[in-house]
């Protein structure tokens, strides 16, 4: 846990391909077999991503679930931290679901951060299909933690009993 603390903070900041959060996670992780392998990269402004939710993901036939897309976009902004360069975690997240978001349909991902103040970090996101449509609008407030804040989990406690 602390090498990956210590990884988050010490990022090259001109690399564009941004790393997973860890191998099992739900959003990005490579070795979840349950994931969405997501992979971002930074751009101006922000992060960007590029994602094709499959038949894991759906909810009514031939639409992704509400759910599967609220993860995405919240590992979405999980890459963005990267940017910020600290370590945060989500207090709200709240997505404005503009459109069907269809299952084997390339979409494109962007998120920013729009203000900070203190701990508080507001952040922006949408997701547009291939032809530049709006699907998708989010907003989240994350709050920066400290690295206890992982450590000290229950999670944590029970790895080290």
């Amino acid at each position: 846990m602390e090498e990956w603390v210590r990884s988050f903070r010490l990022l090259e900041p001109r690399s564009t391909e941004l790393p997973p959060h860890h191998p099992n996670c739900l959003g990005c992780g490579p070795a979840n077999p349950h994931g969405h392998f997501l992979t971002a990269q930074r751009c101006a402004g922000g992060v960007v991503a590029h994602h094709r939710f499959d038949r894991r993901h759906v909810g009514a036939p031939g639409i992704v679930h509400g759910g599967a897309v609220a993860t995405v976009v919240d590992d979405l902004f999980g890459f963005l931290l990267y940017t910020v360069g600290e370590l945060a975690v989500t207090r709200h997240l709240d997505l404005d679901y503009l459109a069907p978001v269809q299952l084997d349909t390339p979409y494109a991902l962007h998120a920013e951060l729009r203000s900070r103040d203190g701990r508080k970090l507001h952040l922006g996101a949408r997701i547009e299909d291939a032809g530049g449509h709006l699907v998708v609008t989010a907003t989240a407030l994350f709050i920066v933690v400290d690295v206890k804040h992982f450590l000290q989990s229950p999670v944590s406690a029970r790895r080290q009993a």
